[in-house]
């Protein structure tokens, strides 16, 4: 029974300030959250976004920020309410897209390294860490520390996974509307078996990564798909 009991325990505690609160005992002030949305999407931009925190903020709260989870446990509606605490919270939150042909360019984990360059170059307040969903090892002018499951354990970096989540769906449901035959509202550029049978049979779209699968393969044998 205790297992069970440590289980929901678990799955109802949602991201907190710990991680937050021991860098802030080591000397960091200001920490900036950092995720990003739509890595594994056919089609679109990624968005990485960004939050930080005030240090009396995170000493004032014991536990998790209500409303706060990672992006990918929220509803849409949910998403929007979170964000609009985020922004009444947060000392500094925002997003940025990097283009479908970025990241054909540089391949997705160099994308999201420039994305996040870009946002610490161009926010008014500079962090003294940044703590980043994943396993990654990125250059910097800025300390990063990466945080396996990142966005399930930190509030700043799930902050950040809502941030831009609701930027690139909102983005997407525009291209939605630009060629509306392969969902994008849906399946949001990701490979969902619909969206894979669309492109086989329509062709891609002007906003599909041309490096990824099945895209990819498809221009290597001589065809974008739709009629041969």
């Amino acid at each position: 029974m205790k297992k069970k009991a440590d289980r929901v325990s678990a799955f109802l505690h949602g991201p907190d300030f710990a991680i937050e609160k021991e860098l802030l005992r080591k000397g960091c002030r200001l920490i900036a959250g950092v995720d990003e949305a739509g890595r594994g999407a056919l089609a679109g931009p990624l968005c990485v976004g960004i939050t930080i925190y005030a240090p009396s903020f995170i000493e004032s709260l014991d536990g998790p920020l209500p409303g706060i989870d990672d992006s990918k446990k929220l509803t849409p509606r949910k998403r929007s309410a979170a964000l609009e605490l985020i922004r009444r919270s947060a000392l500094f939150s925002a997003s940025i897209l990097v283009s479908h042909r970025t990241v054909d360019r540089l391949n997705i984990n160099r994308a999201t390294e420039y994305a996040i360059n870009r946002l610490l170059e161009n926010i008014s307040i500079k962090p003294d860490i940044v703590i980043l969903d994943g396993n990654f090892s990125f250059t910097s002018q800025v300390p990063i520390h990466s945080v396996p499951k990142g966005d399930a354990r930190s509030v700043s970096i799930a902050s950040a996974s809502i941030e831009a989540k609701v930027w690139r769906d909102t983005i997407m449901d525009r291209m939605d509307r630009l060629w509306p035959c392969y969902n994008f509202t849906e399946n949001k550029g990701y490979g969902t078996s619909r969206h894979i049978q669309a492109i086989r049979e329509r062709g891609i779209s002007p906003v599909h990564r041309l490096s990824y699968e099945p895209v990819r393969s498809m221009i290597a044998a001589g065809t974008r798909g739709g009629e041969e």
